[in-house]
């Protein structure tokens, strides 16, 4: 589905990315791991088209993407969200959602300001899918709150639910449970093993080793701009050089060496 081939990115001399491969399969969950500064954003960077690889291409089903603009990109299905959250804090909850279907409608500037039936129609399409989509996020109740008036896990959701409706075929999410306690995470485990039902495919940076070796189908991990491992949670948590890559850094390592199922 998405594939990566020798992805290598410098910046003024550091080497941000060294040939990084490997594959993406439809409905699959891919944890992209390591420490501080391995070249996980980075990645996800040159997959959505914010910056361009110094070598090596990024194909989607076939069709290589490397030079298209992040606008076209996101268009074919892939979206993502940042480390920072991106909300729009006056607008309502359901506007928020709203958005993300915006991106896939067809209605243009003129159409809206005219308010043609086609346009309307549009709009009314959108508003029902945001609708639907609250109750599936469980924000059904703060439909018409303003989004700033959320606490932060639930902005983290709200976050996600409007990626989703934007039908996405992959996600990129990066550090989605930044800042959360851990009820909210636990929340957010719940919700993205929603989406795998949904067969959304998704990878996921993420500093919470318990979370991503629960849903992760396969772990890639980074170290330096270099992927050092690949393959099943399990085979990633037993693996030495992972484990030295994350020396120093003892809470990762030991939920790194927790069983997981």
């Amino acid at each position: 589905m998405l594939k990566l081939h020798e992805i290598s990115k410098s910046f003024g001399g550091v080497h941000a990315l060294e040939d990084v491969s490997f594959e993406l399969k439809r409905g699959e969950i891919l944890g992209l791991i390591g420490p501080n500064g391995a070249g996980k954003t980075t990645l996800f960077n040159v997959i959505s088209g914010i910056i361009p690889a110094d070598r090596g291409r990024v194909e989607l089903e076939g069709k290589d993407i490397s030079r298209f603009a992040p606008h076209l990109i996101a268009r074919m299905g892939i979206f993502r969200t940042f480390q920072n959250l991106a909300i729009f804090d006056e607008m309502s909850v359901l506007e928020n959602l709203m958005v993300g279907s915006h991106l896939m409608g067809n209605a243009g500037i003129l159409a809206a300001l005219l308010k043609t039936p086609a346009e309307r129609k549009e709009e009314a399409a959108i508003r029902a899918r945001a609708l639907a989509l609250l109750k599936d996020i469980g924000l059904n109740d703060f439909a018409n709150q303003p989004a700033r008036s959320l606490p932060f896990g639930r902005l983290r959701i709200l976050e996600l639910g409007r990626a989703v409706g934007a039908n996405p075929v992959i996600l990129l999410l990066d550090e989605p449970a930044a800042g959360l306690n851990q009820r909210e995470s636990e929340e957010l485990t719940d919700f993205l093993a929603k989406l795998r039902q949904k067969q959304i495919t998704m990878i996921i940076i993420e500093h919470d080793m318990s979370l991503v070796m629960e849903l992760s189908d396969r772990v890639v991990v980074l170290d330096q701009g270099r992927k050092i491992a690949e393959g099943a949670p399990r085979e990633v948590q037993q693996n030495k050089a992972v484990l030295t890559a994350y020396l120093g850094e003892e809470d990762w390592v030991k939920t790194l060496r927790k069983p997981h199922a």
